[in-house]
């Protein structure tokens, strides 16, 4: 009697090998096979501002009205955003715009310094987004995911530290 259920035993170890190797090969197929998600390349950095685009920057630019806010999901992590607008006064067309923003402690001191696109940021299908024509303006909104502790939750400082004119 030990011989028979011994041998009605065995065949169940094999199928359950096969069973999970064959899930294992499957799931094996299917990740490798999905579609490959495309990502934007960051942008290049803007070399610094001299000679014509330092001049345009200073009399063609306006920076508007910044605002700042903040949004916290259920998880805990907070993103402060900086919303703002960005008008060309002048006659030529901005292809991009880079803009520097420090963020002090409560002693003045920089404790955060980060360069950001306002204009000229790849959207999200890989396409390069349409310049800032003569006369026209743009909302922006930049968000930041790691601003330190000290910060003193007063508006930073923004200045241009990169134009790329067309």
């Amino acid at each position: 009697m030990n011989d028979a259920d011994e041998s009605r035993s065995l065949p169940i170890v094999p199928l359950a090998v096969a069973a999970v190797l064959g899930i294992a090969l499957l799931i094996g197929i299917l990740w490798l096979g999905r579609p490959e998600v495309e990502r934007p390349e960051p942008p290049v950095s803007l070399p610094p501002l001299e000679g014509e685009a330092a001049r345009y920057s200073v009399e063609q630019i306006e920076l508007g009205t910044m605002s700042l806010s903040r949004w916290e999901n259920f998880l805990g992590q907070q993103v402060t955003y900086v919303d703002g607008t960005v008008t060309n006064k002048g006659r030529r067309s901005v292809a991009a715009l880079e803009l520097t923003l420090e963020f002090n402690d409560i002693m003045g001191q920089v404790v955060l310094r980060e360069t950001v696109r306002a204009v000229g940021q790849p959207t999200r299908s890989g396409t390069q987004a349409a310049p800032l024509k003569p006369g026209e303006s743009r909302a922006f909104r930049l968000g930041l995911e790691h601003i330190p502790a000290e910060w003193n939750r007063g508006a930073p400082r923004i200045r241009i530290t990169g134009l790329l004119l067309e």
